[in-house]
């Protein structure tokens, strides 16, 4: 079953407004076996809407549409889609009592540009909007159902659970997809790749896999589609084994797990408290760990130590240490960490220094040099990372990095 979704409004052109619509409504018609083909954004334009309208029900069996249907000029969508399936437009007591109840609730009155949102296509089946005043629409022509929802993303999304995806369900016989996320970090989607060929070329041929990286992290993507739920899941979890089995030691987690709340678990588990000191990074490490509920638990703070004299003073990085190795280096970082255990008095602790850019590096010291260490008063790791030209993309897979160093260590995986 497949699905297009056409997003209109001229602010999503324009960079105005970010379309987080497509991406929320593609993920639930995935949730129920109906693959999305084509997210296109169109202009407030008749010729527009009627020329992707046409399109997308050549390639689709469900087209959802957000946009349009507000009291304003440039709101014309549900003119255009009355006209385009022989409607005409004819006053509706429902979605009417509909605006008094909302205008009434404001303490406002309705003004005649308002009431012509009452106004509704005779040739469709209506959507109540609980949550605004546009009510949504939904036409049928030869099979194919063709849906109109407001684009207010609330709004959109009460429609979709409520009435859009029960409506659907009763009206197709949809398939299962399953899909199973396995979360990867410090290394690259080439090198999986290069490791899990093998299991590509003898994998159950309705499996499919794929690659979504990040800034140092990699999410493998396991999808399955068909009638038997059971058989389906047996599938999946085969493939999910020959997967971890093959690069486990870069797996964190899975679905929606996070690499700092994993860390905050083995923290907790361990019972260990967790110190930073950051250069480059500027706190960003601090705030990936802080953004765990109850982190408190476990870590202590940070020491940010952007300018030498701080990190001097407060993390007793040696002068000539400075002088002789510089501020971005493995002596530096060690006495960093060094530091931090002992000022903030936890069990292990993380330093960064580096150069983030866009200047100060050098021959010998590139832009996206960075040293990130770990460890406890008994036991330090430090490495090297050459990172990439940007700022922005060096400072989060500094803080990325230095997690999964962490992770590891905590787990003893993490090799000198």
């Amino acid at each position: 079953m497949k699905c297009t979704i056409l997003n209109i409004g001229d602010e999503l052109l324009i960079g105005q407004t970010l379309n987080t619509n497509a991406a929320w409504m593609s993920q639930k018609m995935n949730e129920i076996g109906i693959d999305v083909i084509h997210h296109i954004s169109l202009s407030d334009e008749r010729n527009d809407i009627e020329n992707c309208l046409n399109n997308a029900l050549n390639d689709s069996t469900i087209v959802l549409i957000t946009g349009g249907l507000g009291p304003t000029s440039d709101d014309i969508t549900k003119q255009v889609l009355c006209d385009f399936f022989g409607g005409k437009l004819v006053f509706n007591d429902a979605a009417y009592k509909n605006i008094e109840r909302i205008f009434e609730h404001r303490k406002k009155l309705i003004d005649e540009a308002t009431r012509q949102v009452a106004f509704l296509p005779d040739n469709c089946l209506i959507i109540p909007n609980n949550n605004g005043t546009a009510a949504g629409m939904i036409f049928n022509k030869d099979g194919k159902t063709i849906v109109s929802m407001p684009g207010v993303p609330h709004e959109m999304k009460a429609m979709l659970y409520e009435a859009l995806i029960p409506y659907l369900k009763q009206t197709y016989q949809l398939p299962f997809i399953l899909h199973c996320n396995i979360l990867t970090a410090g290394v690259g989607e080439t090198q999986l790749a290069s490791r899990l060929e093998q299991f590509e070329k003898n994998k159950h041929s309705e499996i499919k896999l794929a690659y979504l990286p990040s800034i140092g992290k990699v999410r493998l993507r396991l999808t399955i589609k068909g009638n038997d739920k059971l058989i389906l899941e047996q599938h999946l979890s085969q493939a999910k084994s020959e997967v971890c089995h093959v690069i486990d030691d870069y797996i964190y987690g899975f679905e929606d797990d996070t690499l700092e709340q994993k860390i905050g678990a083995l923290l907790l588990e361990k019972k260990y408290t967790l110190a930073t000191a950051e250069s480059c990074t500027g706190g960003y490490l601090a705030h990936l760990i802080t953004s765990v509920a109850g982190s408190s638990s476990y870590y202590k703070g940070s020491i940010i130590s952007y300018a030498n004299e701080t990190k001097e003073n407060l993390l007793q990085v040696h002068k000539n240490t400075l002088l002789e190795y510089g501020a971005v280096s493995e002596q530096t970082v060690n006495e960093m960490l060094t530091g931090a255990l002992h000022q903030l008095k936890t069990d292990v602790a993380i330093a960064i220094s580096g150069i983030a850019g866009p200047d100060g590096g050098t021959t010998e010291k590139p832009v996206g040099t960075v040293f990130i260490g770990v460890g406890t008063h008994e036991r330090k790791i430090i490495k090297r990372f050459a990172l990439s030209s940007h700022r922005d993309r060096n400072i989060q897979a500094a803080g990325i990095f230095a997690l999964e160093m962490l992770r590891k260590f905590l787990l003893n995986q993490l090799n000198e």
